[in-house]
């Protein structure tokens, strides 16, 4: 909505010029032309505003954003001529930014346009390219955090992802990283976090694979505070997990989030519906992640499951991964032609004893 203070400068206007003619109404239909028209009002005759002019016009006109954004966004960018912000744009472009990424990318991040398109901006998508990274994946690991531009390529960029790659092995596995967890990759502490983390499952006996499981898939915990990683090594061992088998790493990241105590209340839900302790510790580890699921979500699939499907708690506790399908899309219509085909079959073999 056009701001109040430009509503009554822009009508006042008016009243001093009645002779113009013009109906306010159909200028208000037109809200670029009316905001411009009422900001260049407060700002002829006051050089040091022709930059913020230029600069809204330039974010309305040519980053697709609307008046509104563009004149709040123009507090914390000037811009002078259209040479620079247009290199950057078509650079953006060049690796698949559309018309939409680049509005969103410069209202996270608006001084990207005054960045060197040749010297700073093209160098780190050249390079991310060069890794593997496509142009979709650019755009949107990008606009999600806008951080990783401003990081030198040379000191920050380069070594980090060198770094990642150490640890999984592969440039096709460091690019499903950036793209799992882009906020990760600027804010996370390598040093004291990645990398003795991982110096740890090495020591334990965990598989390159089940590594780049957890780097992938569970990025914020394998970069984790170093303390609270060990104590979660520690507590999935006294469980008995195999650092041989990826439920190791699954439940590392189970318990990395979960206290001790949390993990007790979320037994106690299973055990309202027949299960022991010792059938609950069995089905966490043959299947950590059930152990994540909502009250709620307990509540309806175990409902489902022994009420009316009839499953024993024993059958649900020895095969958990059960639990962690989506009810409505797999359990729900699994289950029910499955219950079908045993009542058919239940129907002919009465049918044959007569």
């Amino acid at each position: 909505m056009l701001p109040h203070f430009l509503i009554t400068r822009l009508t006042s206007s008016f009243t001093h010029y009645k002779s113009t003619q013009i109906p306010l109404g159909s200028l208000l239909q037109h809200r670029h032309y009316v905001f411009l028209f009422s900001f260049n009002s407060f700002t002829s005759g006051r050089d040091n505003h022709k930059g913020v002019t230029f600069t809204v016009s330039y974010l309305i006109n040519s980053c697709g954003l609307s008046p509104e954004l563009a004149y709040k966004l123009s507090n914390g960018v000037s811009l002078k001529t259209p040479n620079g912000p247009n290199a950057v744009l078509d650079t953006l472009k060049d690796y698949g930014f559309s018309k939409t990424e680049v509005a969103k990318l410069v209202e996270k991040h608006p001084r990207v346009l005054v960045a060197n398109a040749e010297k700073t901006l093209l160098p780190k998508l050249q390079f991310f390219h060069s890794i593997g990274v496509s142009n979709t994946d650019m755009s949107k690991m990008i606009i999600k955090n806008p951080l990783i531009l401003r990081r030198s390529l040379a000191k920050f960029l380069v070594p980090l992802c060198r770094m990642i790659r150490r640890v999984v092995h592969d440039d096709l596995e460091v690019v499903k990283v950036l793209r799992k967890s882009p906020f990760a990759f600027t804010y996370a502490d390598m040093v004291n976090g990645l990398v003795p983390n991982i110096e740890v499952l090495r020591q334990s006996g965990v598989p390159q694979g089940s590594i780049s499981l957890l780097m992938v898939h569970f990025p914020s915990v394998a970069y984790g505070k170093h303390s609270r990683f060990v104590e979660a090594v520690k507590r999935v061992k006294k469980f008995g997990f195999d650092p041989l088998k990826t439920a190791f790493v699954m439940a590392i990241q189970v318990l990395y989030n979960m206290r001790k105590l949390a993990l007790e209340l979320r037994f106690e839900i299973y055990e309202r519906w027949g299960w022991n302790r010792e059938m609950a510790l069995q089905a966490f580890v043959k299947y950590p992640n059930f152990i994540k699921l909502s009250d709620e979500m307990v509540t309806k699939k175990m409902n489902f499951l022994v009420k009316d499907m009839g499953l024993s708690p024993e059958y649900i506790a020895a095969y958990p991964t059960v639990l962690g399908y989506n009810l409505e899309k797999r359990i729900v219509p699994r289950l029910s032609v499955i219950k079908i085909l045993k009542s058919k079959v239940k129907s002919n073999c009465t049918w044959c004893y007569h």
